[in-house]
């Protein structure tokens, strides 16, 4: 479902983009990373970090799961898990 606000500015691993639908999944991230970082692709990881510094809300996104899209929403990718 598309966001109702219009497109968001969120940060996946350090990289500025657009999400103009309402949630991203767990999956989408990794897909979005793997798209923004071909030579350095997720491995298996458990968790990935999230936080939005507007909203003062963090947590950590399992398989499966999915979050809230709103501007500033900040996605961290430990590079533990990277190939």
């Amino acid at each position: 479902m598309k966001n109702p606000n219009g497109p968001q500015e969120i940060v996946i691993a350090g990289r500025t983009l657009k999400w103009d639908l309402a949630t991203i999944t767990y999956a989408q991230i990794v897909a979005e990373w793997n798209r923004l970082s071909p030579s350095r692709t997720i491995l298996k990881q458990a968790g990935i970090q999230w936080h939005n510094e507007y909203e003062k809300g963090e947590g950590i996104l399992y398989p499966g799961e999915s979050i809230k899209v709103v501007d500033g929403l900040v996605i961290t990718v430990d590079p533990t898990h990277l190939s």
